[in-house]
């Protein structure tokens, strides 16, 4: 075969091109995510929750281990760390964010941040459970309608923990999915139907727990129903997230907590 090789004296050098670096894709704020490693809704919720440009969501995935029990929620906790620190790990976040909301209720909110800031020190860190309180709080709610996607195990779980932040629960209705991917699949209109059947109760607002729960598109229609607030676990998590990095602006068409920002 013919030599092909190039001689090396006759290969051009690089030239250096001329670069004044901007603030990158994120000029706004950068949020990192970790959520399950079943959850196929979290991501795309909260995008359509935060459609604000410069704007940045960066996720990683957190091992479960198959159907969610209050064991293998807690157990999320000692993999907190190591997750972390694969979300840019040579750069800023401005939030952080644990996308569990039973798992937050499990492990609590404290122990959470706490192991965030093993990997991530200094770095603001939000949760659903904490967020939606907020939010609730921020309605004034203190008698609220609790609907869930979680088998009856993890259900006292979070009603134990609802009670404990002050809340009382007036209803409360499950979808009683068996797994994360179940709870991926519960249509958005199942959402809307449970949601209103439990917002008219006697109560102050509905809080709608879980972040897998495909709830954007019902939110708004679910308050013009009922009349009263509605809180998801996504919906907060972006209105928490934007007031933390300090991002000003109303997101109208997914109920008042970000209409009203």
């Amino acid at each position: 075969m013919p030599d092909t090789a190039v001689p090396a004296a006759s290969i051009p050098p690089w030239e250096k091109m001329a670069v004044t670096f901007d603030k990158g894709p994120a000029p706004v704020a950068k949020f990192g995510l970790v959520c399950l490693d079943c959850d196929q809704v979290i991501e795309s919720e909260l995008r359509i929750f935060m459609p604000i440009p410069g704007v940045s969501l960066l996720s990683t995935r957190i091992p479960l281990g198959g159907q969610g029990t209050p064991e293998t929620l807690a157990a999320m906790e000692a993999h907190i760390p190591e997750v972390a620190r694969l979300i840019l790990p040579d750069d800023k976040l401005d939030v952080f964010i644990f996308g569990c909301t039973s798992g937050s209720m499990t492990i609590g909110p404290e122990r959470v941040e706490a192991a965030v800031h093993k990997a991530r020190p200094g770095v603001p860190v939000t949760n659903p459970v904490s967020a939606a309180a907020a939010a609730l709080r921020q309605f004034g709610a203190r008698r609220i309608a609790l609907l869930t996607p979680y088998s009856d195990e993890i259900n006292a779980v979070v009603g134990r923990y609802i009670a404990s932040q002050g809340f009382d629960i007036a209803a409360r209705g499950s979808f009683k999915c068996e797994n994360g991917v179940e709870i991926g699949l519960v249509p958005p209109e199942a959402i809307y139907e449970a949601g209103v059947r439990m917002g008219r109760t006697d109560c102050d607002a509905l809080f709608i727990s879980c972040a897998g729960l495909r709830a954007s598109s019902v939110v708004q229609r679910i308050e013009d129903a009922i009349g009263k607030p509605v809180v998801t676990s996504n919906q907060a998590l972006a209105w928490d997230c934007l007031r933390r990095a300090g991002v000003e602006g109303s997101v109208p068409g997914f109920g008042r907590l970000l209409a009203d920002r």
